[in-house]
């Protein structure tokens, strides 16, 4: 091919190119994921969506505001493509449901115990209740786990479901209540409305109760039937993961914009905590999901001889190799 031949077909190449239009917006490909709260430690979604890391991906992600009694069924019936709510998720693992936990953001919890002034361990909680948002959640499974550490059978306490939010707080004002286990932003927040005015924090879970919190579930048709999906959402959000953790106050901006809540959201405070306790590589320890699991058991009536085992309740290998494949191309957030 001669130079004038060369340069005219580069020249329609050009042309071609310029006047073929980008993709619209309806080409991508739509997903819904559930995310059972508008803060900090929800935010790697929230950041995938504003970063345009779902777009990259080719995704049309809409993020809908759920919790696990609705998630995890409409992971089931396969409605939406991903789920926030791993906790509820596990549960409905356990006693069959095809799903997995593809990732795990944190391994502590930053809930505190408030209790009234006659309560000053553990240890006195012994025959009386403590209010939990609801029956079997974190902020019991993680009592829980407080109470075995502290050498104290969680059998001896009563949990009362009182509801989340800023009515947990008013909940324990009434008198009916030893104590209750509170977010920090809960906690703070309450306290700013004028409750927990008696009370005082009794114990704290952050970098003392291990389990996994706060993860990203899929379904088995999802993970293993259609695993180029998988992989760009994972990533995507991987990604929003990445900048969550190199930009604070952007996050708390971002966070911000969906955080319809007429209160302040306890921004920094929440980024601090929620950073104090994010897994490493967004995976978890052995050792804190059998605990975690073995809690949940006792709660369900499920022998230990009829659990799962952790790997058909868990598969990091997705997230691993999305993690090796960023580290290799070096790929970093920017502002």
């Amino acid at each position: 091919m001669n130079f004038a031949r060369a340069c005219a077909l580069l020249w329609a190449c050009l042309l071609f190119a310029a006047a073929t239009p980008a993709p619209a917006a309806d080409a991508l490909q739509k997903i819904t994921i559930t995310v059972p709260s508008y803060e900090v430690a929800d935010s790697a979604y929230f950041i995938a969506v504003q970063k345009g890391y779902f777009a990259a991906e080719g995704l049309d992600a809409t993020l809908q505001f759920a919790g696990g009694g609705t998630a995890t069924p409409a992971l089931l019936s396969g409605s939406i493509e991903g789920s926030a709510s791993s906790a509820s998720a596990l549960g409905a693992i356990m006693r069959g449901a095809a799903l997995r936990i593809v990732l795990v953001f944190e391994d502590s919890p930053f809930y505190n115990v408030w209790a009234h002034s006659d309560i000053h361990s553990l240890a006195d909680f012994k025959g009386k209740a403590i209010g939990v948002a609801t029956r079997g959640d974190t902020f019991e499974i993680a009592t829980r786990l407080a109470l075995r550490q502290a050498g104290i059978s969680p059998d001896d306490v009563g949990f009362t479901p009182i509801g989340s939010g800023l009515g947990a707080g008013a909940a324990f004002e009434s008198g009916a209540l030893a104590g209750v286990v509170l977010s920090t932003s809960e906690g703070n927040q309450s306290k700013d409305k004028g409750e927990l005015k008696n009370a005082h924090i009794v114990a704290s879970f952050l970098g003392k109760v291990h389990m996994p919190w706060n993860g990203f579930v899929v379904s088995e048709k999802l993970l293993y039937g259609n695993p180029a999906l998988a992989r760009r959402i994972v990533r995507a959000i991987v990604k929003g993961s990445r900048y969550q953790q190199r930009f604070k106050s952007q996050t708390i901006a971002i966070v911000a914009k969906y955080n319809a809540s007429e209160q302040t959201l306890e921004g920094s405070s929440d980024y601090d905590e929620f950073m104090r306790g994010r897994t490493a590589d967004l995976t978890v320890k052995p050792e804190f999901a059998a605990a975690d699991l073995d809690v949940h058991a006792g709660l369900m009536k499920i022998s230990r001889d009829q659990l799962p085992p952790l790997d058909k309740i868990y598969d990091f290998a997705l997230v691993r190799s999305v993690n090796a494949e960023l580290d290799a191309s070096r790929w970093k957030p920017t502002p």
